[in-house]
């Protein structure tokens, strides 16, 4: 780098003093001696720390083979043998502070802090002027420019005619101002490019140096969070297949059969009712938006298993179990009580939370009395009907009419909204209905469903439709397009914890 450093600094000084030796005129001299100050100023805030930054990152690189020397097995005590790290001031300020949260985030098992949190290129341009050195280029070409007019204005001002003497000598002085004019404009933009072409250059160096350093960093010290995270899910799921039985590789079994084996399902249950006793179902909470300006309007609860040892369950591991022998409508009303019990508690705190959709499905309509079990929790807690929504699933219109149809109309009645989940496009499934929401699932949908006809058909019927399971940009902008204004998915948000969703309702979306 030092090598790199002084043969730019040499031609740039060499090309400046050559170009000030040719000047025809001392205002020419001036210019390129600005335009020198300039290219100067350039170095110094701008090449300069880029360059510092590609042998911080080379040191980096080294810094890690020695920490592997050192002590592989306990690589975070070897780091710190290896301090400084880049021995570039900046950069070891920044993984300071990255070690400062690594230290306080290891005893979670998961370092959610990543390198390319503390290191980025956006933080790299910012310390380096990065804003300020881009328009270095153009500030060059103005002075070329600047130096042309003064050159025309100078060689302009002193064209007379009263003689012959002074008009060959006004030709004479104007013809020298057009050579400041045109010379400056050339020295301006030779300037110009040759200090664009030498700082892009070394700003795509370092950025390979960057990555280079940060795809090691998390090959051989820590892995990105994101990374962590997946390694988990993955441990998880190997788990669940040891521990529960219940997810096969094999041809015999898979999580979508509707008949497992007695024994697992037995097994399984065990493990639910345990955790359940020990307060391992909780919620989470996916926002529903207004898709104008994508501001939250309401959010859909969704049960979800905490397991001690494995960590969160895939519902898809357990819901067809709990789903065929009815214990989901146990495990939904510990889900509406949570929520209940949560917004209230949302409310004493001042956050004035938006409505909270609660499923219903055809199962709990079935083994219980849905309407009461609900009007009894606002009750106790003392909600009003505008902060619970109810959503009943499709499924139950086609398996479960008359009870879904009863139940729709109490809350009507009682002033509490109800939408209709999980619509799979077909409005005869649904019959008669006064529902003031149709949800469509577009997860479900296959290529071949038009969704845009679905779209007239709720309109013709004035039915209003929203959607979910909104997966991309191109899919949200589709069913914009339809006249869909609600909605929720990935694309907009995830599912979040209570904190999380907390931390949305107090900061606004």
């Amino acid at each position: 780098m030092k090598k790199i450093l002084i043969f730019l600094s040499a031609f740039f000084a060499a090309i400046c003093i050559l170009l000030t030796v040719i000047s025809p005129d001392y205002l020419s001299m001036l210019i390129i001696g600005l335009m020198g100050v300039v290219v100067a100023v350039g170095f110094g805030i701008g090449i300069i720390p880029v360059l510092m930054y590609c042998q911080g990152f080379r040191e980096g690189l080294r810094s890690i083979d020695r920490a592997l020397e050192i002590n592989a097995d306990y690589i975070w005590t070897a780091i710190t043998t290896t301090l400084p790290f880049f021995k570039q001031k900046q950069l070891d300020d920044m993984f300071e502070s990255y070690l400062n949260n690594v230290r306080e985030q290891k005893d979670s098992g998961v370092v959610i802090s990543d390198i390319e949190d503390a290191i980025n290129e956006d933080t790299l341009a910012i310390h380096s002027w990065r804003g300020v050195i881009l328009q270095i280029a153009g500030i060059l070409t103005a002075l070329g420019l600047l130096g042309t007019f003064l050159g025309l204005v100078t060689g302009i001002s002193s064209v007379a005619f009263s003689s012959a003497e002074a008009t060959i000598e006004s030709i004479e002085t104007l013809l020298r101002g057009i050579a400041t004019a045109f010379y400056t404009s050339i020295a301006g933009v030779i300037l110009s490019i040759l200090f664009n072409i030498a700082y892009r250059l070394i700003w795509n160096i370092m950025l390979r140096d960057y990555e280079m350093f940060i795809d090691k960093f998390h090959d051989r010290i820590q892995p990105s969070a994101e990374e962590q995270i997946r390694a988990k899910q993955y441990l998880n799921t190997e788990k669940m297949i040891e521990a529960l039985n219940v997810l096969r590789t094999n041809s015999s079994m898979s999580v979508n059969r509707t008949v497992a084996d007695p024994a697992q399902e037995q097994r399984m249950m065990m493990d639910i009712l345990s955790g359940l006793n020990h307060g391992e179902f909780t919620f989470v909470l996916m926002p529903v938006c207004n898709l104008a300006d994508r501001s939250v309007i309401k959010a859909e609860s969704k049960l979800q298993w905490n397991h001690s040892v494995l960590g969160p369950v895939q519902p898809s591991a357990y819901m067809p179990i709990v789903e065929s022998d009815g214990f989901i409508a146990k495990l939904d009303q510990h889900l509406w009580e949570q929520i209940c019990e949560t917004i209230r508690e949302w409310i004493d705190k001042g956050l004035h939370p938006v409505p909270v959709i609660l499923d219903i499905r055809k199962t709990d309509l079935l083994a219980i009395d849905v309407y009461d079990c609900i009007k009894m929790l606002m009750e106790d807690f003392d909600l009003a009907p505008r902060y619970i929504e109810v959503a009943i699933d499709e499924s139950a219109y086609v398996v479960c009419h008359d009870e879904a149809t009863k139940a729709e109309k109490q809350f009507l009645q009682d002033g509490i909204k109800v939408s209709i989940n999980n619509f799979s496009g077909n409005l005869v499934n649904l019959g008669e209905t006064n529902a003031d929401e149709i949800c469509l699932n577009l997860g479900s949908l296959t290529d071949e469903v038009n969704v845009e006809n679905i779209f007239s058909q709720a309109t013709n019927a004035h039915l209003k439709l929203t959607c979910e399971d909104i997966t991309s940009a191109k899919m949200l902008a589709d069913i914009k397009r339809y006249g869909c204004l609600e909605g929720r998915g990935e694309h907009l948000y995830g599912d979040l914890s209570r904190a999380e969703y907390e931390k949305l309702m107090h900061y606004g979306a």
